[in-house]
């Protein structure tokens, strides 16, 4: 009977350790907004709010967001021109994010074994073909 209690209070503190660690980089990656960018200072007072905004949404991770500031760099619209960011904003886009992933807990007793967690980052999203297109198409 000890030894069940005793891996009972183990579970326990695995998932106490694990939602711990979940909540402190929620609340840490929460506390300050950015202030920068792909090279954009979101604070600097030339910046047009529209840039701006592009900036903070594709950094946030909205796709479409992200296409339409590659653009903005490829084409040096409202930003100084710079293919690189382009080509990295574009692969952001085209890319497949979110849904489930596996993390790694490590042991809460001395010589026990660690576990891996599923966790969640939002719902899956698929990329975006116009970002494919465009990025196969980029040139320096």
């Amino acid at each position: 009977m000890i030894g069940a209690d005793r891996l009972e209070i183990q579970r326990v503190a695995l998932r106490v350790a694990a939602g711990l660690a979940l909540g402190a980089s929620a609340l840490v990656g929460g506390c300050a907004a950015p202030t920068s960018y792909m090279g954009l200072n979101l604070t600097a007072p030339d910046l047009s709010a529209d840039v701006r905004e592009l900036a903070r949404r594709a950094q946030a991770g909205d796709k479409q967001a992200q296409l339409d500031l590659g653009i903005a760099f490829e084409e040096g619209r409202g930003v100084v021109r710079d293919t690189g960011r382009a080509r990295r904003l574009y692969a952001l886009a085209a890319s497949d994010s979110g849904g489930p992933s596996w993390v790694y807990v490590p042991p809460v007793v001395s010589g026990q074994a660690g576990r891996v967690v599923q966790v969640g980052s939002g719902l899956p999203q698929r990329g975006l073909k116009a970002a494919r297109i465009r990025l196969g198409m980029l040139h320096d």
